[in-house]
């Protein structure tokens, strides 16, 4: 421990002065949501200061820390400090690399400390320590209150170099509500820690850790100021010498609605609560540009928690089973169900297989021949549509139809047709017309953390089940199940070609770039990715029988109806396979059962869609149960939201 100087000799040495750099962290630019765009379009405000504050989706608010240079005196430092303020000290987490804190020589950290937590905290000092520039400011402890920030920097003399930095944290307005599009902010890893000082970052300074803050980071930083000062040996700062003042970030205005999102949120966590599922996806683009109007992944998390340091809440998050920081619309993968047959349908319409006359008959369930056992019936594979399940057919149907009443005994035929009867769709035209509408790839939305998955083939077959691709595996294709799987957002971006009129976009997050020194501004364009190459017979065909989803008596979607608005919609219900080790199977009810997850597709309005909406709930059960009213109530919201302006604050 230092040896504390007698009175006396204090203000003797304090007389000696020197000179210290201090660096000044810029300002982080705002996140702002579209209707800031269309405020200052109508010359609401003229400038971003007068932007009705709902709008701000995340702005900064000021935070203290407590930096220390010497680096033979920190450990001692540390636990001095803790003494003062031993409820605000938070803990990081050690990486994996912590073996490195090994090599500093330590107190024993078996032995009691003043604060709780500030063993770990020296681990990870130390470790980073070594990483690190000795010769720059280092951060003790951050998030401080103002009272102990002021207590600490009353006491200076007590703490030799040591020093009081206000630092400007993020603010997250409006929490969990939009926390996986947001993201948030945390220190630099120190596995990255040289690269980031070499790429002018100071150990102090937090990156951009997901979402936005970590996808347009160098837009949104700025640039460092530095200010040279007079300071005392106890590090207490005196009179100002020179100083370069910081360029504030630019401001970021996103295509997010967040009145939509609350609304989003809502519905979405309700459902879930009737359902009892354990997590959804909702989302919501604009299907003539691509840009994202909402999106939300539960459980969700506040990312305010980020800023304010980690402790017991981040804790409980990094450790809860359904993993509430993946953002489930872009990193979780499902069979897309019954959502899928839109897909299908175009298919068969492109290739020649059917016709919007085709008429294919449902008579119960279909049999194909065991490929060696061709002539014994007991060995056929049996395939049913769902309706069977329920103890009707749907007869003789059209394409329209079928879509309307998701009928799969039509999609098995036209995926894979049936032997000599019907020539369906080859696996190799399938699948190929899967990734003409955006499956098998990224999406490529200004988000960090998307996930893909091949779409199966023969080849993907062979690789991966050292096996052949069959006739059922195309039957399964045809309806979304089998080994076709897909994020939330890619089955959203195959329905917006539909909607459109066959332009498939990429989904799109920013909107706007503000400089607000000069007051410049920069679109983001809406990014085309390719025409589909449908006619206008097989996307009306396919619009049609989704408006009867909705709007027919026998549609499955007729939740769906919205007064004064007609929505086109399709249903999913995917079955899944969760396996229980104490089984050796797949998880199953009752009558022998797998479980499902509910899926929802839709657009509107039919004529002129402007909206496009996916609802997924993680074993929710039937679409057309916990997927639809969801969705009903998103599309409900963003046509009040035109026609009212705003709705009620809060996330609940």
């Amino acid at each position: 421990m230092p040896e504390e100087l007698p009175d006396d000799d204090l203000d003797t040495e304090a007389d000696e002065e020197y000179e210290a750099i201090l660096q000044i962290l810029e300002s982080l630019g705002p996140n702002l949501d579209r209707n800031a765009v269309l405020d200052m379009q109508r010359n609401l405000h003229r400038s971003l200061g007068w932007l009705d504050y709902r709008r701000i989706l995340v702005d900064n608010k000021v935070s203290f820390s407590v930096f220390e240079i010497p680096y033979s005196e920190f450990v001692d430092l540390l636990i001095q400090i803790g003494v003062v303020d031993a409820t605000t000290v938070e803990s990081t987490p050690i990486e994996e690399e912590a073996a490195a804190a090994s090599m500093v020589s330590l107190p024993d950290l078996n032995q009691p400390l003043p604060i709780e937590g500030l063993a770990f905290l020296i681990q990870n000092l130390a470790q980073t320590r070594q990483q690190g520039n000795s010769s720059e400011p280092f951060p003790i402890l951050t998030g401080l209150s103002r009272e102990a920030a002021f207590t600490i920097s009353e006491q200076s003399f007590r703490y030799p170099g040591s020093r009081i930095l206000d630092v400007s944290v993020r603010e997250y307005v409006y929490g969990e509500l939009a926390s996986h599009i947001l993201g948030f902010m945390g220190p630099i890893p120190s596995s990255l820690a040289e690269d980031y000082r070499q790429r002018g970052f100071s150990p102090e300074e937090r990156i951009g850790l997901s979402g936005v803050e970590a996808e347009y980071q160098e837009i949104l930083r700025g640039t460092p100021g530095q200010r040279t000062v007079e300071a005392d040996i106890f590090g207490r700062v005196g009179r100002t010498i020179d100083e370069v003042a910081p360029q504030p970030g630019r401001d970021i205005i996103l295509t997010v609605d967040i009145q939509l999102q609350r609304v989003m949120y809502k519905a979405l966590q309700e459902m879930l609560t009737v359902q009892d599922a354990i997590s959804g996806v909702a989302i919501a683009v604009d299907p003539r540009s691509g840009q994202l109007l909402g999106m939300v992944s539960l459980p969700s998390f506040d990312n305010n928690i980020f800023s304010e340091g980690l402790g017991e809440t981040y804790t409980r998050i990094i450790e809860d089973e359904r993993k509430p920081l993946i953002n489930y619309a872009i990193g979780g993968l499902y069979p897309p169900g019954s959502t899928f047959k839109i897909v299908t349908a175009s298919a068969g319409m492109a290739e020649g297989v059917i016709t919007p006359r085709t008429v294919i008959v449902d008579e119960g369930p279909i049999y194909l021949p065991n490929r060696f056992f061709p002539d014994d019936p007991s060995q056929a594979q049996e395939f049913v549509s769902w309706n069977h399940h329920q103890d009707f057919n749907h007869g003789p149907l059209t394409l329209r139809e079928a879509i309307a009443v998701s009928n799969d005994i039509y999609f098995y035929y036209v995926g894979g047709g049936y032997p000599q009867t019907f020539l369906g769709l080859t696996q190799e035209e399938l699948a190929q017309w899967a990734r003409v509408f955006g499956y098998g790839s990224a999406t490529g939305i200004d988000l960090p953390g998307e996930v893909s998955f091949s779409v199966p083939d023969d080849q993907w077959k062979r690789v991966n089940w050292a096996s052949s691709w069959v006739q059922g595996d195309s039957y399964n294709m045809a309806i979304g199940q089998g080994y076709l799987l897909a994020t939330p957002l890619q089955v959203l971006q195959s329905l917006v070609p539909i909607a459109n009129g066959g332009r498939l976009y990429q989904p799109q997050v920013a909107l706007q770039i503000t400089d607000p020194s000069t007051g410049r501004t920069q679109e983001f364009e809406s990014r085309p990715i390719r025409d589909v190459g449908l006619d206008r017979v097989t996307l009306d065909t396919i619009r049609l029988g989704m408006r009867d989803a909705v709007n027919a008596v026998e549609g499955t979607a007729t939740r769906g109806q919205i007064e004064g608005v007609i929505v086109a919609g399709k249903t999913g219900t995917a079955e899944f396979c969760e396996y229980e080790p104490a089984l050796e199977d797949c998880r199953r009810d009752e009558e022998g059962n797998l479980p499902t997850h509910a899926s929802y597709l839709a657009f509107a309005p039919f004529n002129n869609p402007e909206i496009a909406v996916m609802v997924f709930v993680y074993d929710g059960g039937e679409g057309s149960t916990a997927a639809v009213p969801v969705g009903t109530a998103i599309l409900d919201a963003w046509f009040t939201i035109k026609g009212l302006g705003s709705l009620e604050a809060g996330t609940g």
